[in-house]
């Protein structure tokens, strides 16, 4: 019999593998899906960028907030994003926007979270947010 540590400890690594989502083999190709779907993709994305600005922003704060300031900018730009096309969305499918996420889309790349890895410093930073645009391009 296991015990709750040793069955916590196997769900993990059911749920993680090597790395790779326990649901993999449910992930999509890109170019399988369908209109609504790219644009519900291309809103999750919005957020996520939005949010990741917003997030070094908050860490470079103290030690260099000129940085901060041209990251909460860029956060601004990914939030306009986002509600334009959340409208076209809208106008297009209607009110419902179904939840697709990076992980769940073959080729798109792995993005680290950023409170995994604190602290961070200015230049990791740049060079994140360098990827993260030749990403969306």
């Amino acid at each position: 019999m296991q015990t709750a540590s040793q069955n916590l400890t196997a769900r993990v690594k059911y749920a993680t593998g090597n790395g790779e989502h326990r649901f993999s083999n449910h992930m999509r190709n890109f170019s399988d899906l369908d209109e609504q779907e790219v644009l519900a993709l291309a809103i999750s994305l919005e957020e996520d960028d939005e949010r990741t600005y917003d997030n070094y922003a908050h860490y470079l704060q103290g030690n260099y907030p000129d940085s901060a300031a041209i990251f909460r900018s860029m956060a601004e730009e990914e939030a306009g994003h986002r509600r334009r096309l959340i409208e076209l969305y809208q106008q297009r499918f209607g009110e419902f926007i179904p939840l697709i996420r990076r992980h769940e889309i073959r080729g798109f790349m792995h993005r680290p979270s950023i409170w995994l890895g604190q602290p961070l410093g200015l230049e990791k930073i740049r060079e994140r947010a360098e990827e993260m645009e030749m990403e969306s391009q």
